[in-house]
């Protein structure tokens, strides 16, 4: 009885592994992307007791007030400056402005805007969008792994594998550059591209393939040939 249990738990995995519909994944192809430019993401920093007051003082005069500060320093590139109170690591109970050079992954160029996608692991990461006046406007915080367009709009690829945690998610940027979630993934995506049919492929880790059709549905699929997203 032990052995036709053993026998019946492996037919069963077998059937549903074959449920997955098996296609060609074809490889990632930087050509096909002319209005994006992947760079290397990097994260500098560095921390001040100097100009608290007068910090602290200019976000409450903004008409929204908040407790960080957004500065665009290359717009080719989308790198910019983040600044936000913390507290000191120089002397206890004091308050200090932590400045932060961000360096997004990838800026995806949509005439004379720009959205632009940080990844900063269990750190966190960004999703901003850059104006024709160079404002930085906050769409989102998520760890953004890529953004694409799709014949109904822009999509984000996001999540994040640490510790325990190792989820996914696919986002939907609107016309006014409002975000919502269209679905979860199988885990965090670590690598995505179109496939020849204008179909998106989403692999996550450890393992496990999705596609979004260019109508919009999920749905998920065995690679028969799986490459690198970058050589």
């Amino acid at each position: 009885m032990k052995y036709l249990t053993i026998i019946a738990l492996i037919l069963s995995f077998n059937s549903f592994a074959n449920v997955f519909e098996k296609i060609n994944c074809d490889s990632y192809e930087p050509t096909k992307y002319l209005n994006k430019t992947v760079l290397k993401g990097t994260v500098k920093s560095e921390v001040t007791e100097v100009g608290v007051k007068e910090f602290l003082e200019s976000t409450q005069n903004d008409s929204k007030p908040r407790i960080w500060k957004l500065e665009l320093l290359d717009r080719a590139t989308g790198k910019y400056k983040k600044s936000f109170p913390r507290s000191s690591p120089y002397s206890d109970e004091q308050t200090a402005i932590e400045h932060q050079i961000i360096q997004p992954h990838v800026v995806i160029h949509l005439g004379k805007k720009s959205i632009t996608g940080s990844n900063n692991g269990e750190f966190g990461g960004e999703l901003l969008l850059i104006d024709e006046n160079d404002k930085i406007t906050l769409i989102k915080r998520m760890n953004v792994e890529d953004i694409f367009e799709m014949p109904f709009g822009l999509v984000v690829t996001s999540g994040l594998a640490h510790l325990s945690w190792n989820y996914g998610d696919i986002h939907f940027i609107n016309s006014d550059f409002e975000i919502e979630k269209l679905y979860s993934l199988v885990g965090m995506p670590v690598s995505t591209w179109h496939l020849e049919s204008g179909a998106l492929l989403i692999n996550s880790y450890p393992s496990g393939s999705q596609v979004l059709t260019k109508n919009g549905y999920m749905k998920r699929v065995q690679c028969i040939a799986n490459k690198a997203k970058y050589n």
